[in-house]
């Protein structure tokens, strides 16, 4: 197996993460209030986020097959919006949209990538 499909494989999985937090948390914290507690610990978005946008971005850096607009549009795109995400509530917008953008950008760039 390549080493780069290692790494899509990765940054895959962390974008399902960042939407699996996204979607399932709310009905799990409903359900068990104290992981609500536990998931709304910012530490845990900021990991989530720094390690999906790092994994994401060490492909093209690391793997020259990755330096084309195919993967580069999508997964900056996907990238800049989960960054956006850290600042949204200091501008009165609720971080989960532009994380589900994100992270489906990115993903959707990872994906094409393991199964080109």
């Amino acid at each position: 197996m390549r080493q780069s499909v290692k790494s899509d494989r990765a940054a895959v999985l962390l974008s399902f993460a960042c939407v699996l937090h996204c979607l399932a948390l709310p009905l799990l914290a409903f359900a068990l209030p104290i992981a609500g507690t536990i998931a709304e610990i910012e530490a845990v978005h900021w990991a989530l986020g720094i390690a999906a946008i790092a994994i994401s971005m060490s492909v093209p850096v690391r793997y020259s097959s990755a330096r084309v607009t195919s993967f580069l549009l999508p997964a900056g795109l996907g990238s800049a919006f989960i960054a956006s995400a850290f600042f949204a509530e200091g501008f009165g917008i609720d971080e989960t949209l532009p994380t589900l953008i994100g992270a489906s950008l990115m993903g959707f760039a990872h994906l094409r990538r393991v199964y080109a």
